[in-house]
């Protein structure tokens, strides 16, 4: 029997408020589009491969109602060290607070919140 591998995260399921505002808000602020809508969610935003697919909070389509569910701890996004800077550039024109950058020794990151308090980071390895 051939072994089971997989090869990268598909999608991450995030629980919001709105779906418009939300994929509005990371399309602005990190670049992702739309790849493919269900009728009516989840909305599936991506990049490079990695997808997030929103679903409005205390919905019956959603895992758990609002109050029960545990969101995701953090999702990191992975870029280069030239757009690291870029990243922190864009995201204080955006007036989008964040903490950092810290240096882990191994990686830089910087930490902040989408309009739902959905903890994000944005990391490089420099």
């Amino acid at each position: 029997m051939e072994p089971f591998t997989v090869d990268r995260i598909d999608h991450v399921e995030v629980l919001v408020d709105d779906l418009e505002r939300a994929a509005a808000w990371y399309r602005a602020a990190l670049g992702l589009t739309e790849v493919r809508r269900w009728s009516p969610e989840p909305v599936m935003i991506g990049a490079g491969g990695s997808m997030l697919a929103l679903f409005r909070a205390g919905t019956r389509s959603a895992v758990a109602p609002r109050d029960e569910a545990p969101h995701w701890h953090r999702v990191a996004w992975h870029t280069t060290p030239v757009g690291f800077d870029a990243a922190q550039r864009h995201l204080r024109a955006l007036a989008i607070a964040f903490r950092g950058p810290v240096d882990h020794g191994a990686a830089h990151s910087i930490y902040f919140t989408d309009p739902d308090g959905n903890r994000l980071e944005i990391t490089c390895y420099p």
